[in-house]
């Protein structure tokens, strides 16, 4: 990525409930309020990447083991340190989503992230990335998690416009029903079913699927990008799955 990528900063206006957000990339002040945030409610999939990031593991059916969020403020700087190096290798770039409070500060509303679907390559060398997302307790029912799905949705089909990428997939459990909600108000219809498959994933899913060229939802005003040590980031809550 060039260095005018690197650090996006994006700006959604407030519209009707949706309040004002900022999405940039995360920073080492953020890992309060996200400790903070896990403590609130423990995302059980989508917040590690790679198998060497994921400390915490929680029982599923069969045996298996689910990896979850950070359980403190040491994983969280763990967490925040494996978004950087997705930021800084290309391959995994998650936003923190700042909900304006209105006197120059912000909270932490939640977070959206993207990767390749083969898991392989910097993002825009491949043509399918996936979108994945998950939102602060108190920020839900406002409106912001599609607006936040749909700025960096905009802004990845913007920065990548010459490269490979030709779609992106949103995958959430077939019961998650404000994920699919999520999923069609960001731009994201409904493409087919993702089958059970044991051990990676235990139930059924939708896939939903955003392709290049399709008509935009409310665009985002992308600010000047950050500059300075402020520590990049990337990604997530799953639609409330990882598949």
């Amino acid at each position: 990525m060039t260095d005018g990528l690197r650090f996006p900063e994006l700006c959604v206006p407030a519209v009707s409930r949706q309040p004002a957000l900022i999405l940039r990339p995360w920073r080492a002040a953020d890992i309060p309020a996200l400790a903070a945030e896990m403590r609130r409610e423990y995302p059980t999939a989508g917040m590690w990447w790679r198998p060497d990031e994921r400390p915490v593991r929680t029982a599923l059916p069969g045996g298996a083991q689910r990896r979850a969020g950070p359980a403190g403020e040491r994983d969280a700087a763990r967490w925040l340190a494996s978004q950087d190096r997705g930021w800084r290798d290309g391959d995994r770039l998650s936003f923190a989503v700042l909900e304006a409070d209105g006197v120059g500060g912000s909270v932490l509303a939640g977070n959206v992230g993207l990767k390749n679907r083969e898991e392989t390559g910097r993002i825009g060398e491949r043509e399918t990335a996936e979108i994945g997302y998950w939102t602060a307790v108190a920020a839900r029912g406002r409106g912001i998690a599609p607006a936040a799905v749909m700025a960096v949705t905009d802004w990845v089909f913007d920065a990548f416009a010459g490269a490979s990428l030709r779609q992106i997939m949103l995958v959430h459990d077939v019961g998650n029903l404000a994920s699919c909600r999520v999923a069609e108000k960001a731009g994201y219809p409904f493409r087919e079913l993702s089958p059970a498959n044991p051990p990676h994933w235990f139930t059924d899913g939708h896939i939903h699927m955003r392709l290049r060229g399709s008509c935009r939802a409310v665009p985002a005003v992308a600010a000047a990008p950050v500059q300075g040590s402020g520590s990049a980031s990337r990604l997530l809550e799953v639609p409330d799955d990882s598949r």
